[in-house]
């Protein structure tokens, strides 16, 4: 039998709960799960996950049928959970923020919580300002004319960079160092859709040459080069040529430098550099990739008593 001194209502969407005096007139509604639900936009089963762990339980619940039923001071009580949780407080702070609550309590754990989302905003914003710039070098990237295969000369302004360990390339050891230098220079997102990532090449046309020892560089800036592994890259003149697919043979290309440089009386340095313009950070199609590839300039009459690296 029901609770004597609660009625339900013909459309059954709440009782009334008498106050027993027959003296007062006065009595109370309390609204079922369905219509709690309803009127705050919440689902039915999240009131009653709330019901089981204890943060929302019901005025009554009809012996009976079992159905849950709340009291307007519960709505409020239910207003303030939904606020609470638009605030990114976890159910276990909500759950201690009704706890034996005063206004002092209160107000040291939303300000707490405001202190968070400032620093949660800083690190969006962050975020957003290194998207904005990766967006805006794929688009300048998509619009520039890069004259495959077509050597200059350019004059290049002093670089920093990480460098990772010499290795021997396709061995695995290469994907490893690069891993490192990402950590190493932390911060958000660093080399996708960037041009900042690099390897040493050796100035020669065998089929294997790549092969060989090459260095893994990341560029960075003069403030981010303050660390043990950092290196800097000379200003002067460089050969530079485009060339897309940066897993395709490059001794045809590193011939055409070649012969550019001694066309206007200089040599290529017997090591440059090869420069991810757009990898695989952006796409899996190899045609769509493309290295930029520089080698320091030697006056034609110099002689090398060593080999020249450029790191």
């Amino acid at each position: 039998m029901k609770n004597p001194d609660l009625t339900g209502s013909n459309e059954d969407e709440f009782y009334e709960r008498k106050t027993g005096d027959p003296t007062n007139p006065i009595s109370e509604k309390l609204l079922s799960i369905t219509q709690v639900a309803k009127y705050r936009k919440i689902p039915t089963e999240r009131l009653r996950y709330y019901d089981r762990i204890g943060i929302l339980q019901p005025d009554y619940v009809d012996p009976l049928t079992g159905r849950r039923f709340y009291s307007a001071e519960q709505c409020e009580k239910l207003g303030t959970i939904k606020e609470l949780r638009k605030m990114n407080l976890s159910l276990q702070e909500i759950s201690e923020y009704f706890n034996n609550r005063n206004l002092e309590k209160s107000q040291r754990i939303l300000q707490k919580r405001y202190e968070l989302l400032e620093e949660e905003i800083k690190e969006k914003l962050e975020i957003s300002r290194v998207l904005a710039q990766k967006l805006e070098f794929i688009r300048k990237i998509g619009d520039m004319d890069f004259k495959l295969d077509t050597p200059q000369i350019k004059q290049l302004d002093e670089r920093y960079a990480l460098k990772g360990k010499r290795n021997k390339f396709r061995t695995g050891s290469t994907g490893i160092e690069f891993m490192k230098l990402e950590e190493t220079i932390g911060g958000t997102s660093p080399v996708v859709a960037t041009n900042k990532v690099a390897m040493t090449i050796s100035n020669s046309v065998l089929e294997n040459a790549i092969d060989n020892s090459v260095c893994p560089i990341i560029f960075c800036t003069k403030e981010e080069s303050k660390r043990s592994s950092f290196t800097t890259l000379p200003a002067g003149k460089y050969v530079c040529a485009y060339h897309r697919n940066c897993y395709s043979y490059l001794g045809e290309i590193i011939m055409k430098m070649r012969y550019f440089a001694e066309d206007n009386g200089c040599k290529l340095c017997d090591e440059g550099l090869m420069i991810y313009q757009l990898d695989i950070t952006l796409t899996d199609i190899h045609d769509e990739t493309i290295i930029e590839i520089q080698f320091p300039l030697l006056p034609q009459g110099e002689e090398n008593n060593k080999t020249e690296e450029i790191l």
